[in-house]
C-alpha cells in the first residue's frame, strides 16, 4: 500500500461506512436552476438556516467554489487549504492567509453548517515548533476567519456507564476520521474508540450508545462505528458499522440524542466502502472484502420502512482503503471509485456493467500515488482526483496534481490539470454538497 503511516492500518479492520436518511425539511426550497442528471431536483439547505429560504452563501462557502484539505506531510508540516474559484482560479493557504496561524497538523475533515466550516485535524506533531490551532476549528464559512478553537484537553468525553475506567472524563485518542453537523448542539465526530457528540454550547463530549463496545474485559471503549462517507438526510445521519464485535449493519443517528436511533444489522459484505443517496428516502450502503477482492455489494435501503428493498452483488474492488472518505462517489447514473490505484472506474446503476475510465497516469505520468479517494459532484458530473509523485508522512513531494475530469459523456475530459497548488490532499469539498440534505 502507499501509505504514509501504519498506525491507521487498524482503522480499515473496522469496515465501516455510511449515509444519510431521516425527516426532510419541507420548508427548504429548490435551487434555482441545477438539477442533478437523474432529472430529480436537489433540496439544498445553504447556511442551515430554517427560516424557509435557501441561503446561498458568498467568499469560500459559495456552493459552486470547490475547498481542499490538504493534510501535508505531517511529521514536517502544518495542515492547509486550498481554494478552487468557480472561475477555475486556485488560491492556496487561504487559512494561514486570512488567520496568520496552521490550521493543524494532519487535519482530517470538514463540514460546513449554517455558515461555520468545523474542521478536524489530530495535531500530533509541531513542525518547526509551530502548533495547530486546535483539533477542531471552527471558522467563518464566506472569510475562514477563526471564530473557536479546541484542544485535545477541551473534548474529554463524559465515561459511559458500565466502563471500568477509572476516571469521570476520558480523554479522545487520535487519529480523528470524520466529523458532521447537524447544529451547535450536535457536533457528531469519530476516532477509534467510537462515535461521539459534542454540545458546543455546554463543552459536553459524549459517546454515542450503540457505536461502540467494551473491550478488555470493560476497559477499553472500542468503536463498532465508522463515520467514512458519513450523509445528512433531514435531521439525522447515517453510516455504517460493523467489525471484530458486530455483523455488518447501518446506523441512524438524531439530534439530541447520545444513543444510536436505529440499527439495520445483519447486512451483506465485511467491510463498509461507503454510502451514496439515490433518491429523497433511498440511500445505498456500498460494502466489500479485503483489499483486492472483487466481492462487493450495493444494498438499497429505504429510510422510512428501514429495510433493505433491493442487494445488488458486483465483482468489483470497490474498497476504499485506508481514507477517510467513501471508497464510491456518484455522480448521474453511474458509480465512481479506484480501490486505491490511478485507475478510476465507474459502474452503471442501469446496466451494472463497468469500465475503466479514467487512466490517470495519461494525464499525469508521475502522478503514481492516489492522495484520497475520488470525489464526484453530482450537479455537473465532475470527477476529481488528486496524486502525487510520493507519498510518505516525512516528504513532500514535487509533484502534486488535482485532475478534474468531464465525466458526463461517454469518455472524460479533463477539464482542469491543476499542478503543484495541493499537498497530500485528504478531502476534496465542492461545496455545493453542503447545500443538499
Amino acid at each position: 500500500m502507499k501509505k504514509r503511516f501504519f498506525y491507521i492500518v487498524w482503522v480499515a479492520c473496522l469496515g465501516v461506512g455510511m449515509l444519510a436518511g431521516c425527516v426532510k425539511d419541507k420548508n427548504l426550497e429548490q435551487p434555482p436552476a441545477e438539477t442533478p442528471s437523474d432529472g430529480t431536483e436537489e433540496t439544498p439547505s445553504g447556511s442551515g438556516e430554517s427560516s424557509g429560504e435557501t441561503v446561498y452563501l458568498e467568499g469560500y462557502a459559495r456552493p459552486d467554489g470547490v475547498l481542499i484539505l490538504n493534510q501535508g506531510a505531517r511529521a514536517i508540516e502544518n495542515s492547509s487549504i486550498t481554494y478552487l474559484a468557480p472561475d477555475g482560479t486556485v488560491e492556496e493557504g487561504v487559512y494561514r492567509k486570512v488567520n496568520g496561524t496552521a490550521l493543524g497538523n494532519e487535519v482530517q475533515d470538514m463540514w460546513m453548517y449554517n455558515g461555520k466550516l468545523y474542521i478536524l485535524s489530530d495535531g500530533m506533531y509541531a513542525p518547526n515548533g509551530e502548533e495547530g490551532d486546535g483539533v477542531l476549528v471552527v471558522a467563518d464559512a464566506v472569510t475562514l476567519k477563526r471564530e473557536k478553537a479546541y484542544k485535545l484537553d477541551d473534548l474529554k468525553f463524559k465515561r459511559p456507564e458500565g466502563s471500568k475506567d477509572e476516571d469521570e472524563l476520558i480523554s479522545l485518542s487520535i487519529p480523528f476520521e470524520n466529523i458532521a453537523v447537524l447544529d451547535e448542539k450536535n457536533i457528531f465526530f469519530s476516532e477509534g474508540q467510537g462515535f461521539f457528540r459534542f454540545d458546543s454550547t455546554t463543552g459536553e463530549v459524549n459517546v454515542v450508545e450503540g457505536a461502540f463496545h467494551f473491550g478488555n474485559q470493560g476497559n477499553t471503549v472500542e468503536k463498532v462505528a465508522s463515520t467514512r462517507g458519513i450523509l445528512q438526510v433531514g435531521d439525522c445521519l447515517y453510516c455504517g458499522g460493523g467489525g471484530f464485535w458486530e455483523s455488518t449493519r447501518l446506523l441512524e443517528i438524531s439530534k439530541g440524542v447520545n444513543k444510536v436511533s436505529r440499527v439495520l444489522p445483519d447486512l451483506k459484505g465485511e467491510f463498509i466502502s461507503g454510502l451514496f443517496q439515490t433518491g429523497e428516502r433511498e440511500i445505498v450502503l456500498a460494502t466489500c472484502g479485503r483489499g483486492g477482492e472483487k466481492k462487493s455489494y450495493l444494498q438499497f435501503v429505504n429510510l422510512d420502512e428501514w429495510k433493505v428493498t433491493k442487494t445488488k452483488k458486483i465483482s468489483e474492488d470497490i474498497s476504499a482503503e485506508f481514507f477517510n472518505t467513501s471508497g464510491v462517489t456518484r455522480a448521474g447514473d453511474y458509480l465512481y471509485y479506484a480501490a486505491g490505484s490511478t485507475t478510476v472506474k465507474r459502474l452503471s446503476l442501469k446496466t451494472w456493467k463497468s469500465e475503466a475510465f479514467i487512466d490517470v497516469l495519461k494525464d499525469a505520468p508521475d502522478g503514481k500515488y492516489l492522495n484520497c479517494n475520488v470525489i464526484a459532484d453530482p450537479t455537473n458530473q465532475y470527477v476529481y482526483v488528486a496524486v502525487s509523485n510520493v507519498y510518505r508522512e516525512d516528504v513532500k513531494p514535487d509533484k502534486n496534481y488535482l485532475l478534474v475530469y468531464d465525466c458526463s459523456g461517454s469518455a472524460p475530459s479533463l477539464v482542469r490539470k491543476i499542478e503543484n497548488k495541493t499537498n497530500y490532499p485528504i478531502g476534496i469539498y465542492p461545496m455545493r454538497k453542503f447545500y443538499h440534505k
